[in-house]
């Protein structure tokens, strides 16, 4: 190491142990010595400094003078080596901008307060929910801390990448793009996404949206309408798709039937007259031994699968819109949060007529001997939905699940 490396790394220890101290979170003046030990009862915060090796020790000690010389730091010797063993090193406070020109580093405060004016101008343009819960949570502990929270990347390409895609996706709201077409779109290449984004973006995703702990990673990113191909939505009855220059009809269909997403842009979905009711199933088990054992001729029955991304729903809002008159919707789900948060945002985002099937305590009582335990965390979850008004016809089995710690699985209703 040469004695302006010396120099730099015995600065950048301080500093950062400085940015790591409370006065520095609280922008208070220091009242006590930020410093470390070069050679304290036999051990050093500082490897390169071995007694031992006149070399290393004569390098450290002439570092430590020259930035002393600088003002921007103190020292202390070991007793009785004086002007031979350094015992430690300290800031001087007063002279703080001063070891930061010296380095050529620019303060932690004003690179977090730079940042949270980058976020302050993208939380601007969102409105989503987790978006807009993700970035004030991020600009208030920049205010707090007065440095970056570990879920926003330091370095500076990562961090406007992430900020961007963010912004990008406000913008495609409600519509389906594929994993790499988004990544193209918006960084102008198919692969950045998935290298310096895909990971965290996950994990806010977990975090600021409502879902169940071991919900998949791409079901999170096809909620938000991100996807690695074009979305399936399965269905059985007597649905028709007029794309305009072609009808398909697919009533005849006894086992079901499957289109992709990409089908029915600008299409039409048409119910048979006959049909009085609509049976969405979360579970494709059940929805396969439902159609195969349980399925009424004047019924449309949909494989709903895990939380619904915006081109579900749209499709959704299709089939809402043609209903036929006095036609009802029910939903299947596991007797569980997760099953409950699709029916509550089935209800606000489709229809407030949707209404539960064999989702109440009856069902948890006839399958009690396949139901699982929940702990306190999950309960706090449970209880959580009963702030919701629309979900007040189902409190009764919330309530139960709550008193009784349990929760059924709808594959449960198979045996």
């Amino acid at each position: 190491m040469t004695a302006g490396r010396t120099q730099k790394d015995i600065l950048n220890l301080l500093l950062d142990k400085y940015e790591r101290s409370a006065f520095f979170k609280e922008n208070a003046t220091p009242t006590r010595r930020i410093s470390i030990n070069l050679y304290v009862d036999g051990k050093t915060d500082f490897p390169h400094y071995d007694i031992e090796q006149p070399d290393k020790r004569e390098e450290v000690n002439r570092a430590v003078l020259a930035l002393q010389e600088a003002g921007v730091l103190s020292s202390s010797w070991m007793k009785g080596e004086v002007n031979h063993i350094l015992e430690k090193v300290w800031l001087n406070y007063e002279f703080l901008s001063e070891a930061y020109r010296l380095l050529g580093r620019s303060p932690k405060a004003d690179v977090a307060h730079a940042v949270c004016d980058e976020i302050i101008k993208a939380a601007a343009n969102v409105k989503t929910s987790w978006a807009l819960g993700y970035l004030t949570d991020v600009i208030e502990s920049i205010k707090r801390k007065r440095s970056l929270p570990s879920s926003i990347p330091e370095d500076e390409a990562e961090r406007a990448n992430l900020i961007k895609s963010i912004v990008a996706l406000e913008g495609a709201y409600g519509t389906e793009m594929l994993e790499r077409v988004f990544s193209l779109r918006t960084f102008g290449d198919s692969k950045t996404f998935e290298k310096t984004v895909k990971s965290r973006l996950v994990r806010i995703l977990r975090k600021y949206m409502d879902n169940d702990d071991d919900v998949a990673d791409d079901e999170l990113l096809g909620q938000v309408g991100l996807v690695k191909y074009p979305e399936q939505f399965e269905f059985c009855g007597k649905l028709s798709i007029d794309a305009g220059s072609a009808t398909a009809d697919f009533s005849a269909l006894a086992a079901g039937s499957a289109v992709y997403s990409t089908d029915i842009i600008g299409a039409k979905l048409k119910l048979d007259s006959s049909v009085k009711k609509v049976l969405t199933i979360e579970n494709r088990a059940n929805y396969f031994d439902y159609i195969s054992k349980s399925k009424a001729d004047d019924e449309l029955v949909i494989y709903h699968g895990g939380q619904f991304s915006p081109r579900k729903c749209a499709f959704f809002h299709e089939i809402n819109e043609a209903l036929p008159p006095r036609a009802s919707w029910r939903h299947w789900s596991d007797i569980d949060y997760g099953g409950f948060l699709m029916l509550l945002r089935l209800r606000q985002n489709v229809s407030r007529e949707i209404l539960p099937f064999r989702m109440n305590e009856s069902e948890l009582k006839f399958f009690s001997m396949f139901t699982a335990r929940i702990d306190l965390k999950y309960r706090n979850k449970l209880e959580s939905l009963k702030g919701h008004e629309e979900l007040a016809d189902c409190l009764s089995c919330i309530d139960y699940m709550i008193a009784n710690g349990k929760r059924l699985e709808q594959e449960a209703m198979l045996i």
